[in-house]
């Protein structure tokens, strides 16, 4: 039995209902509580476990346009629909008032710092392998063959993606969001909160060299940490394990005794 339970529950973004689960530790709480927020179109919960098994309450949810929640996806949606997450995590019985941080990876790494930048409730801010420039990757030649692949392999993850011209509206989006909402712009207005950044040597979507130029931006504290052998989607098991520990140890440090 893993030591944690998982709850189901859902909570309200811009009149659309988002749906998700807790990762709940063993105990009645209320314990320090983490938001995680996924990719594109990942499902998430990749840290929750780990998170919930070192004591945190974790809340995992789907973005608007995604999965079992409503809505079409945008950038700007998902810095409310993070906003609106981390309400709903602080008004959990389960949770402490006083403390809560964030977690996101790849596209949801920069949610979670253009979220972070405008909702002073977040106490720390842990971004994995993040999309470091919203704009740049909106524009560039990747994005085809995501949906090309997304379209083959899993055209239900992501809402209304089979139909050409709203895919092609929300590939406007993304640019037009991405114009105003870049980690390269936020990431400094995270200080004086605690920052991770984490990324892997062998990610072939996320470069190095953009991490770098995202973790030079950021103001004190903040901690940069190269896993090796990790590629984008962490597919090593051991360097998975590793990774998360890393995570998981970070929080610990951050959160109030």
């Amino acid at each position: 039995m893993p030591p944690f339970r998982t709850v189901a529950t859902e909570f309200t973004s811009g009149g659309e209902t988002l749906r998700g689960d807790f990762f709940v530790p063993p105990g009645d709480g209320p314990f320090p509580a983490v938001c995680e927020l996924h990719g594109l179109p990942d499902a998430g919960k990749e840290a929750a476990p780990s998170l919930a098994s070192a004591g945190f309450l974790v809340l995992t949810f789907d973005f608007r346009g995604f999965r079992r929640s409503e809505g079409i996806f945008r950038l700007s949606r998902e810095i409310e629909d993070a906003h609106n997450a981390v309400t709903h995590l602080t008004q959990s019985k389960l949770s402490r008032k006083d403390w809560v941080g964030v977690y996101g990876a790849s596209y949801g790494g920069a949610v979670a710092i253009c979220s972070a930048a405008r909702d002073r409730r977040t106490s720390c801010v842990c971004a994995r392998a993040p999309v470091y420039d919203t704009l740049a990757f909106a524009r560039s030649p990747l994005i085809q063959p995501a949906v090309d692949a997304l379209l083959k392999n899993d055209p239900e993850a992501m809402h209304g993606l089979t139909d050409p011209e709203l895919r092609r509206q929300m590939v406007d989006w993304m640019v037009e969001d991405g114009a105003k909402f870049n980690p390269m712009n936020e990431v400094a207005k995270i200080a004086p909160r605690p920052l991770l950044v984490l990324a892997g040597d062998a990610d072939e979507g996320v470069d190095l060299a953009g991490i770098r130029r995202l973790f030079e931006r950021a103001r004190e504290p903040k901690e940069l940490v190269i896993v090796a052998g990790a590629d984008h989607e962490l597919t090593d098991p051991a360097v998975r394990e590793t990774a998360f520990g890393r995570v998981a140890t970070w929080f610990r440090r951050q959160r109030p005794g």
